[in-house]
Parts: C-alpha cells; sequence; structure tokens
C-alpha cells in the first residue's frame, strides 16, 4: 500500500484553536494557515476546529481493499456517474473541502436479483473519498468510507448520516496527502496521511456513481436526493467553484435519463434520482 503515517487520535478535550504547532503535528492535524496570505483556507481552519471539537477522533484502520479499484467511471462518465467537475487553469488546487448527506437505498430489480452498487464520490485529483454503498432486493443496505486506494478507513457510516471531507494534496515530489474525514451524525473523525507520489491536482469532482455488477454498470438505486454543501477549494489561481464546473447527467445504454445534478448556489447542488 502507498506509504500511510498513522497518527494516534487527539484525546477527548482536545483544542486545536489552542493548540500548540507541536500538538497539532503530534496527532496529524494541519497547521493553522495564516489569514492574511490564506484567508480561505485559514477560515475553514477555523470552522472545522470549532465545528470538531466536541468529537471522537478515531485512529484509522485501513482495510486493504479486496478487489481492483473500478476504472469505468472515469472511461464511461455518463453512463456511471452524475454530479460536477471542474479543471482548473489557474495552477493547482491544492485542498477541495465539502458536506454530502448519506442516501437511504431502495433496490432497483435487475441482473438476476444481484445487490445494486451505489456510491458518493468526492475528488481532488486522483484523491477520492467514496462512501460504498449496496442494496439487496430484500432492501438490506451496506455502507463504508473508501479512499483512492480502494481501502476502508474505519469511520463507520450509514444512511441517512452527514459526512464532511477535506482532502489535500501538496506540491511537492511525494505528493504528500492528507485526509479529513468527519461523520458529523455520529460526531466522529478520522485523518489520514500518505505519499501517493500525485502530481499536483487540477481537477475537483462530487456526486454520485454506479458500480459495476457482472461485469456490468449495476442499476442505479432509488436514493431520492443527495444533497452536496459548503463546497470549498483552494488554488493558487482565480477562485475555484465546483459548480461552475460541467455538470455530468447519468443516463443508461438506450438514454434513458437517471440522474441528475442541479446546482443551488456557488457552494452546493444537489443530484436527483430520476
Amino acid at each position: 500500500m502507498t506509504d500511510v503515517t498513522i497518527f494516534p487520535p487527539a484525546p477527548a478535550g482536545f483544542d486545536a484553536l489552542t493548540a500548540s504547532k507541536t500538538d497539532l503535528m503530534r496527532y496529524g492535524l494541519p497547521q493553522r494557515p495564516d489569514p492574511r496570505t490564506h484567508p480561505v483556507p485559514a477560515a475553514l481552519w477555523e470552522q472545522g476546529a470549532r465545528r470538531y471539537q466536541g468529537y471522537e477522533h478515531l485512529e484509522p484502520r485501513l482495510t486493504p481493499a479486496t478487489q481492483p479499484v473500478d476504472p469505468t467511471i472515469a472511461e464511461l462518465p455518463e453512463l456511471m456517474s452524475c454530479g460536477f467537475e471542474l479543471f482548473s487553469n489557474g495552477g493547482p488546487i491544492t485542498m477541495f473541502s465539502g458536506t454530502w448527506t448519506v442516501p437511504n437505498l431502495n433496490y432497483t430489480t435487475g441482473l438476476g436479483q444481484l445487490p445494486n452498487s451505489y456510491r458518493t464520490f468526492f475528488g481532488l485529483g486522483f484523491l477520492d473519498v467514496h462512501v460504498s454503498m449496496s442494496v439487496d432486493p430484500a432492501q438490506n443496505v451496506t455502507s463504508a468510507i473508501t479512499i483512492h486506494t480502494g481501502a476502508q478507513v474505519g469511520l463507520p457510516v450509514r444512511p441517512g448520516d452527514t459526512i464532511s471531507a477535506t482532502l489535500c494534496l501538496l506540491t511537492n515530489e511525494t505528493g504528500t496527502a492528507h485526509y479529513f474525514l468527519a461523520n458529523q451524525t455520529t460526531k466522529q473523525t478520522v485523518n489520514v496521511q500518505m505519499e501517493t507520489g500525485f502530481p499536483p491536482a487540477v481537477t475537483i469532482n462530487a456526486g454520485v456513481s454506479r458500480g459495476l455488477v457482472a461485469d456490468r454498470p449495476s442499476p442505479l438505486a432509488k436514493f431520492g436526493a443527495v444533497y452536496f454543501d459548503e463546497l470549498s477549494a483552494s488554488a493558487s489561481g482565480p477562485t475555484v467553484l465546483l459548480t461552475n464546473g460541467t455538470p455530468t447527467t447519468m443516463v443508461d445504454f438506450d438514454g434513458t435519463k437517471l440522474a441528475t445534478p442541479v446546482r443551488l448556489n456557488d457552494f452546493a447542488f444537489k443530484v436527483i434520482h430520476e
């Protein structure tokens, strides 16, 4: 697996707002940005420090992927995914943050009664966070949070939860990446640092997708609507807004519309099941 650094979880009552740089480093937490030179990351840092102050901080437990990460989403986006993607012409994007809801799924018949495969995705360059889900004909739903390697991170999640993520990718030679993840419903957080070797990120994206079942796109489980909000990105060039990017509507092989992205404002959108 990629070179991963596991930090001890911050103790109960830990206050990032008053912590020293050494303490932040000890627990794998980001240093406070200078609000004069980096106002957007600084505001986001303070918001997160206040919001997650009373949360339980979990030690990440990376469970390796049991199967290769599916590349089909990139190859056939309109068949597999629905959401927004933005390409930056103004320099690397080093941070992307947002919040979204985890839907309850209802089974869609097809492919021999095999479970439907479904995901929400949130990405910065080659970094990705998925809430990977399935639902079977008996309406049993499974859910787990995974990262770009396919590994689970050990942050519990279930339908109805609100998840927030901040992804950071440095522009150094080793492509140092940070995942800061929180379940706002259960009030738990986890963070992971790794050396990825990835190039600087120039894209961000978010939305929902379906996986493969029996080597074919899974029937899309019914999910109502998923809301993505508090979307914020930091780049070296002009302001980056995901909702100014390219929307993708998911369709089936016959062109039937399955899911549609709807821009709500500069910092939020929703994906609606058709």
